[in-house]
């Protein structure tokens, strides 16, 4: 995952599967004593009719293979969802022979979660461009698909939370000593006096009358 990014031209699809738990059973005496269930992991299909050079040194050789990472976009009902994918490992492709001009592949595979800052450890993070700031999805897509300046690449979940939090209209710091310091518009931060203010914004959110919670948006 790390180095510049390449253009995907040939991909034609990917199809993604339902994470299933991983069973862990363990066994006595031929008698099944414990069956556990652990977190399961995203995996999937890519069909294909071209690859990135770079998979001929990195992919295609067994003993060298090396996991990579990618991004792809789903169309929704106005706008699009953009998949950001860690750690993937491809299984053996399948050669799809059929009357046709056009050759298709077809691979199987499988990631490895990698740690997300404040949440459980995965290997697919998604952006909803409709709900994310359009400026926000911009600086996100400049570092993926480069600029003039600046090769592409796939930024690791924690610069891509930085990223949001940068692009942030309100932005909530904790200084880790109880106490923290809110930046924003007035029309999100009114003062109500010389030392009251009130915050009136979306990721504001009440707990009780005297207290809430608040992240930045």
């Amino acid at each position: 995952m790390i180095g510049a990014g390449e253009a995907w031209n040939g991909l034609i699809s990917v199809t993604e599967t339902p994470a299933e738990a991983i069973k862990r059973q363990h066994y006595q005496d031929g008698h099944k004593v414990v069956n556990r269930s652990g977190s399961g992991f995203f995996s999937g299909s890519i069909n294909l009719i071209s690859y990135p050079p770079s998979f001929y040194e990195h992919i295609f050789i067994q003993k060298r293979s090396k996991p990579f990472g990618l991004s792809y976009r789903t169309m929704t009902k106005d706008h699009y969802r953009l998949h950001l994918v860690y750690n993937v490992f491809l299984a053996p492709a399948i050669f799809l022979n059929q009357q046709s001009v056009i050759e298709i592949y077809s691979w199987n595979f499988t990631t490895l979660p990698i740690d997300i800052p404040g949440i459980k450890r995965s290997a697919h993070l998604v952006i909803e461009t409709e709900i994310a700031y359009s400026w926000t999805v911009q600086a996100l897509e400049d570092i993926l698909y480069g600029t003039e300046g600046n090769a592409p690449r796939l930024p690791l979940p924690d610069e891509i939370f930085d990223i949001f939090e940068t692009n942030s209209i309100l932005q909530i710091i904790d200084h880790g000593d109880g106490s923290w310091t809110a930046i924003g518009p007035d029309s999100a931060i009114i003062m109500l006096d010389a030392t009251t203010f009130e915050i009136t914004w979306p990721s504001a959110i009440f707990i009780d009358a005297e207290s809430y919670a608040i992240h930045s948006l």
